[in-house]
């Protein structure tokens, strides 16, 4: 070979990457690594002649001139080479399909005899390696090739065919969207064809013969797995003599992964780790026969006893899913002796065998509307292909098609029935995960596998993630807790998405958002084969801005998780990002054309989760319009989606917002039902914490403080403590906001005040708004009325953005600036918002704002519009409606004093000093005694009484001063 660099020269240097002739070293950034002879010959060669053809045929004779060696050793040299330049360096070899390579460098070549200053680009480090590690790898090399021989004949001992099953889908580790999908669920802890970002050969992984790799899959177990095994496929010029090499790969990785002592790992895992273990790597690779290319080789590399071990078969392309099935069996056997047997047969033909590769595909990808579409297409052919049902059944799940899963899911545990015991219960356990109605059942099933094998990471985590999928996000935190060792790179960001996922159901986003960022940062950190997992972590970090501030603009990350989707071929996830960002902006109050695409794509792609998010981010714009119609009518459509896929979760959501709406439209009867329902099934988490808020709102609207009480304390119990120095979270704050009012209610002043602190301690807008106004009511209640106007003011500068709101906090804000003595900015807040709720179809807003126009009529003594108004008010709203009742009692009281009916006020006072008692509602207790002297009542309270209601409360200010009544007729004497 002629070299366009003189003899003398010892270094080469193009871009940022040095060549070391004298001892086959490539530098980067003061780093090294030695390459295998041959692999360097092979640099050699395309330096020497860059920007031209060279040939399959061409670099055989070149590189293995006199020797007879397989076709694959040129494709995995090819493939060690662009590994040690790395990721963004390998696209200087480009592959010619069907013909050769061809190498592009990005400047011309120089050459120096000393070692010239290393440039700096943005490109990442060749990773040093350990001496000795290269020295194994140098000498594997040398024995691989020296063993190299003429392809031969399958052996006698080929057995029959094999069947697979994905531990891709089936220990998945994709985040599963939750409650707003998140999420949802990474990749599976299998092998898989990842763009491996490796630091050069820092893991020697070399052609011909396998390396230990120095890492450990720890797991959460006590002790380290008997098996860990990376699944490497060599990926061929020749796409079409690729299939048996993936359909090889995927039917030993549901072998391997089904059974409890073997622990699966990805190659991105390997390159990522440097540990002090060990890790079976095993090459995969099939090809056309040089000689005879009607038939297809596949080869098989792995060691045993520090030595190369080879399976090789050939054979036409009919005869290759049943060679399949036997060298899966061989190396089972050789892998792992006592589970050479049973296992289930592979059935399909090879038409089905080359067409399930793109569903693999598709599943590597995570992307389940196409591994859905092809997938269903292969069953039909080959209806006894028992893996390809598992793996349908898992796609359609994560679609939310729960019936189509459940019915494939049955046909898969049949075919592959005769799988040893082990591996049968984890498909019984993933068959109950499968079943909506059998939740509880497969939370049983795979705690019993994670505890019977704790050194299996993948029972354990999906047992978590089954835990947060069914609301119960504490119990998966403590099974994600680290138990000391060093987890993987997969697990490590597996595990920080699971915790975000758990955080986000218990309504923690500010914890969400920490665990999702440590997840971005390692996949980023690991290189260019985590791009799902860092789009995942993107994706639930937006999720996280979204939900603790709803009033900022949407978050950038939603657009870039969908990017980082598409680029690792996820179209699903992209779409489903899509949808999410969408959801998060402002409502535009018009029919959105862009939702209503993305709704015609979930529903072409069979998403019904997506679907049924779409069609609530739809009702949102129809109620924004004050469509409240239409509205309803695509809740229902929603709800008759979820109901037909078997989606009880999403089922369990859209009752949680049907029961909102029957809050908003005071239909408390129905609201009480919904409330039971959903305590009925159970749900935790954000979902739960929400719903028992509601159900303590039901309590508090209707007067029920001592039992609205209860259930808000209830409902914190059910939260995660928070450690010592930490932020509360923000379902402790609102929790804490809604807690004030029944404490203020029945006198509590002090506890009020702590909780009410804790609201305004929120880093969310909202709950630190409700926390002002709360403070404004409360100084107001104790009589420092120059400190309330200053906390109101600040109150109305700091208001939600986004309505509803906005809407309610207007509304209170409105309704102490009467309290305040300030009703004509009251009557203007309400002008403002009753051509805005009326549309909506809220009764309670528009019953409300009513309300709040009569006490500010009667506060600048417009009687009659005052009395108009509570007349109006009264139609419109239920008789137990006891927020709004007691206020037009107070009113009605006021009114028959100011008019000079005595008689009628005494009698309508003492009815609601009674029942006030009965509620221990102490504010209203005391402003029905600030109208009248002691002892004019039935049954009223002494002077001595009230003195020492007040002395409790300390609730000087709960008065009617803000009426203006005029007049000795009937008032008592102000406190």
């Amino acid at each position: 070979m002629t070299t366009p660099w003189p003899a003398d020269a010892w270094y080469l240097q193009l871009a940022d990457l040095t060549t070391d002739l004298r001892f086959r070293r490539l530098i980067h950034s003061g780093q090294s690594v030695e390459l295998p002879q041959r692999v360097f010959d092979l640099w050699l060669l395309l330096l020497s002649e860059p920007n031209r053809l060279h040939t399959r045929t061409e670099l055989f004779d070149r590189l293995w001139a006199g020797t007879i060696v397989e076709d694959t050793n040129l494709s995995q040299n090819v493939w060690l080479l662009r590994k040690a330049l790395g990721e963004e360096r390998k696209g200087w070899i480009r592959t010619v399909a069907k013909s050769g390579y061809v190498f592009e460098p990005p400047e011309p070549l120089q050459w120096f005899k000393q070692l010239p200053p290393a440039p700096q680009a943005a490109g990442e480090a060749i990773a040093s390696a350990d001496s000795q590690a290269f020295a194994e790898a140098a000498e594997y090399v040398a024995f691989a090739e020296s063993q190299q021989a003429v392809l031969e004949e399958p052996s006698a001992s080929a057995g029959p065919m094999a069947v697979f099953d994905p531990v891709p889908l089936s220990m998945a580790v994709e985040p599963r969207p939750l409650p707003l999908p998140a999420p949802l669920p990474a990749r599976g802890l299998r092998g898989g064809r990842r763009a491996w970002a490796f630091a050069v050969l820092g893991l020697i992984v070399l052609a011909g013969a396998m390396v230990l790799f120095a890492q450990r899959w720890n797991g959460f177990g006590r002790s380290e797995p008997k098996l860990a095994v990376a699944l490497v496929t060599i990926e061929d010029l020749q796409v079409t003599s690729r299939w048996p090499a993936k359909l090889l790969e995927e039917w030993l990785s549901w072998k391997l992964g089904s059974l409890p002592e073997v622990n699966l790992l990805s190659e991105s895992d390997l390159v990522a780790d440097q540990g002090s273990g060990t890790v079976q790597v095993v090459f995969l690779s099939s090809v056309r026969v040089p000689n005879d290319p009607e038939k297809i080789a596949l080869y098989v590399r792995f060691q045993e006893d520090g030595k190369e071990q080879r399976l090789e078969v050939k054979g036409d392309p009919s005869e290759m899913p049943a060679l399949v099935d036997s060298v899966s069996r061989q190396l089972v056997a050789r892998l792992l002796p006592a589970r050479e047997a049973p296992w289930p047969a592979l059935e399909l033909s090879a038409a089905a065998a080359q067409r399930y590769e793109q569903a693999a595909l598709a599943l590597d990808r995570r992307d389940w509307m196409s591994a859905v579409s092809i997938g269903s297409e292969i069953v039909e052919s080959a209806p006894r292909f028992g893996l390809m049902r598992l793996q349908l059944a898992q796609a359609h799940a994560r679609l939310s098609q729960g019936a189509a899963a459940t019915a494939q899911m049955e046909v898969a545990v049949k075919l592959l029935a005769t799988a040893p015991p082990e591996a049968a219960d984890l498909l019984e356990a993933q068959r109950l995960a499968l079943d909506p109605r059998r939740g509880q059942d497969a939370l049983k099933a795979f705690s019993a596998l994670a505890d019977r094998h704790p050194d299996k990471a993948a029972y354990r985590l999906q047992y978590a993630r089954l835990l947060v999928n069914a609301g119960e996000p504490r119990g998966a935190l403590a099974q994600l807790a680290d138990a000391g060792g060093r987890d993987v790179i997969g697990l490590r960001i597996a595990k920080h998405l699971l915790r975000a996922d758990a955080y986000q159901v218990l309504g923690d986003p500010a914890r969400m958002r920490t665990q999702a960022a440590a997840a971005e940062r390692l996949a980023r950190d690991a290189g260019a084969g985590w791009t799902l997992e860092r789009a995942d972590a993107l994706l639930l970090a937006a999720r996280a801005d979204s939900l603790q501030f709803p009033e900022r603009p949407v978050p950038a990350a939603y657009e870039q998780a969908a990017t980082l989707y598409e680029q690792g071929g996820n179209s699903t996830g992209a779409l489903h990002a899509r949808v999410l960002a969408r959801m998060a902006g402002p409502l535009t109050g018009e029919a959105d054309a862009a939702l209503g695409a993305l709704l015609a794509r979930a529903n072409a792609g069979g998403y019904h989760r997506l679907e049924v998010d779409v069609l609530v981010a739809s009702a949102d714009q129809y109620m924004k319009a004050g469509d409240a119609d239409t509205y309803r009518a695509r809740l229902l459509q929603a709800a008759a989606v979820a109901d037909a896929s078997g989606d009880l979760l999403s089922m369990a959501q859209l009752d949680f917002r049907l029961l909102r709406n029957d809050m908003l439209t005071l239909r408390f009867d129905s609201a009480a039902v919904r409330i039971e329902r959903l305590r009925s099934m159970k749900v935790q988490g954000n979902l739960g914490t929400a719903s028992e808020q509601f159900a303590a709102s039901l309590l508090l609207l209707r007067g029920h403080y001592v039992e609205g009480l209860e259930v808000i304390n209830q409902a914190e119990r059910l939260l995660p403590a928070v450690p010592a120095g930490h932020a509360e979270s923000e379902a402790h704050a609102q929790l804490a906001c809604t807690r004030v009012v029944p404490l203020v209610a029945l006198g509590r002043v002090p506890e009020a005040r702590r909780n009410q602190d804790r609201c305004s301690q929120s880093d969310a807008v909202v709950s630190r708004s409700r926390g002002l106004l709360s403070k404004t009511y409360i100084e107001l209640l104790l009589g420092d009325r120059i400190q309330a106007a200053t906390s109101l003011s600040q109150a109305e500068q700091s208001l939600p953005n986004k309505p509803p709101e906005r809407w309610i906090q207007q509304l209170e804000l409105a309704r102490q600036a009467t309290l305040l003595g300030q009703p004509e900015k009251s009557e203007r807040i309400h002008a403002q918002l009753l051509p805005q709720l009326q549309p909506t179809g809220y009764t309670a807003y528009v019953a409300q704002t009513m309300t709040g126009q009569a006490e500010s009529a009667a506060a600048m003594g417009d009687w009659a519009r005052s009395r108009a108004l509570a007349a109006e008010v009264r139609q419109t709203i239920p008789a137990d409606v006891w927020f709004l009742i007691k206020r037009l009692e107070l009113l009605a009281i006021a009114d028959a004093l100011e008019h000079g009916d005595r008689r009628t006020a005494i009698a309508k006072a003492s009815a609601l000093h009674a029942r006030v008692h009965r509620l221990g509602d102490a504010v209203l207790e005391m402003q029905v005694h600030s109208m009248f002297e002691p002892g004019v009542l039935d049954d009223d309270c002494s002077a001595a009484e009230r003195e020492a209601l007040v002395a409790r409360t300390g609730m000087r200010g709960s008065n009617v001063d803000w009426l203006n009544l005029s007049g000795p007729a009937g008032r008592g004497t102000s406190r």
